[in-house]
């Protein structure tokens, strides 16, 4: 069935429409690779560790390893508005294989040993309006292929009203910690973290409230990382190159 799909229904690079593949090897390497850094300052961290002083200044909010794969321009802006709301459910697999090759060379494999893999939860409300969540179909592909535990059963999120992605840094800033949920149920014994797997990383405070309701749940002690796609260039980069 998938073969006679694709021959009606050529799959096409989501960046050039190149015949072939939702990402060609060619557009592949049009994405720009972010170095290892600590998540608050954004200076260099080689295992991906964020530094204590930020630690310390964020208390409980502050997420303990934090792997950012690519940088968040223009180009990968576009790709993921064609997969988030213009439902290329397929790129997914795309995608997610991309993602997984540049985790498995990376030092950020080594924080995952161990872990439990969760996703960023979505409102029922949003779920009903696009079909499926993104981050749900990426982290099931990565934890079937690196063989790591997942569930997307540690994490509920109310409803919410308005996209994201059109509201301003303050706003995005004052989104409450109230709106996740932990699963009371969940065991959490049998793992030494839970890495939550993300798209893109704007503000922050997504993550971050995650972490708080997370940590605030089971503890101070228990590591929260994260493994996201996309992170826009630090503030003080941008400057150096002006």
């Amino acid at each position: 069935m998938q073969s006679i799909l694709d021959i009606v229904f050529p799959k096409t690079c989501s960046i050039c429409s190149r015949k072939g593949s939702y990402l060609c090897e060619r557009c592949k390497k049009l994405f720009k690779r972010t170095l290892p850094e600590c998540y608050g300052c954004r200076r260099l961290s080689s295992d991906y560790t964020t530094h204590g002083k930020y630690k310390e200044l964020k208390r409980i909010s502050a997420l303990d390893h934090v792997f950012v794969c690519w940088e968040y321009n223009s180009l990968t802006a576009d790709l993921l508005k064609r997969y988030k709301y213009n439902y290329v459910y397929d790129l997914a697999g795309t995608l997610s294989e991309f993602f997984i090759e540049n985790i498995s060379n990376s030092s950020f494999l080594s924080v995952l040993e161990g872990s439990i893999l969760t996703n960023v939860p979505i409102s029922s409300n949003r779920l009903r309006e696009r079909g499926f969540n993104q981050t749900l179909e990426v982290s099931k592909t990565l934890a079937n292929r690196l063989n790591i535990p997942f569930s997307e059963d540690i994490l509920k999120r109310r409803n919410s009203y308005g996209h994201q992605s059109l509201k301003d840094r303050d706003e995005r800033k004052a989104l409450s910690y109230k709106d996740f949920v932990v699963n009371s149920n969940f065991n959490i014994s049998s793992y030494k973290s839970i890495t939550v797997i993300d798209d893109v990383i704007t503000t922050g405070s997504t993550l971050e409230s995650i972490c708080f309701c997370l940590k605030k749940f089971w503890g101070e002690d228990l590591i929260v990382n994260a493994a996201c796609m996309f992170r826009g260039r630090a503030y003080y980069l941008k400057q150096t190159n002006q």
